[in-house]
């Protein structure tokens, strides 16, 4: 299998922790496309989205999205990427869906502000840098929720943090919220966190 990808794309930054932490480095091979602009046919000869991550199965079938590439990884991974308890899988999804919505925010305030000025709506930029914030209380709230276990939840949130350090760095999302931070930097140890961390 293949997972078509871009090193510095914290979409795809999701699904390369989850091959890590699901056991599932010998059976995939990471083909970076970056710059993607400059590989775009080849992008386009695996599926319509002309974006990443996007999966190649062992069958040739092309998975895109982020969210059902990584359900494709916990089920072939013998179900190691979510919580078995049902009352904590939901959890874990709760996270996961905050932490998606996050890293959309923030994706939406990148693309908004690299338009010319006069084509800049400063009415998305503020209602994104709100939606980011709540996003960024909502997780501080839930540290304590967290748990001992790596599961995808965390993983999202790992990746919409490194992306605001990255793309959002006046965020100052460790601001008032010493238990996210402190999670985070604990976090950064961990090999799957280490080995796919976006070089600023």
């Amino acid at each position: 299998m293949k997972l078509i990808c871009s090193g510095n794309s914290p979409y795809a930054r999701r699904p390369r922790m989850a091959i890590r932490e699901g056991g599932l480095m010998d059976r995939i091979q990471e083909v970076d496309v970056s710059p993607m602009p400059d590989n775009m046919d080849m992008i386009l000869g695996f599926g319509p989205g002309a974006k990443v991550p996007g999966l190649v199965t062992d069958s040739g079938a092309y998975i895109s999205e982020t969210l059902v590439i990584c359900h494709y990884l916990d089920d072939i991974s013998g179900g190691k990427l979510y919580p078995k308890d049902s009352a904590a899988r939901e959890q874990a999804m709760v996270i996961e869906g905050i932490a998606s919505l996050l890293m959309d925010s923030q994706f939406a305030r990148s693309h908004e502000k690299r338009r010319e000025d006069g084509e800049k709506s400063q009415g998305v930029i503020d209602k994104e840098d709100g939606r980011s914030a709540r996003s960024y209380d909502s997780l501080e709230g839930m540290v304590d929720a967290f748990g001992d276990d790596f599961h995808m939840g965390l993983m999202s949130v790992v990746a919409a943090l490194g992306y605001a350090d990255w793309r959002h760095p006046d965020d100052g999302w460790r601001d008032g919220r010493p238990k996210l931070a402190a999670w985070y930097k604990k976090m950064e140890d961990r090999s799957a966190v280490a080995e796919t961390k976006v070089v600023l």
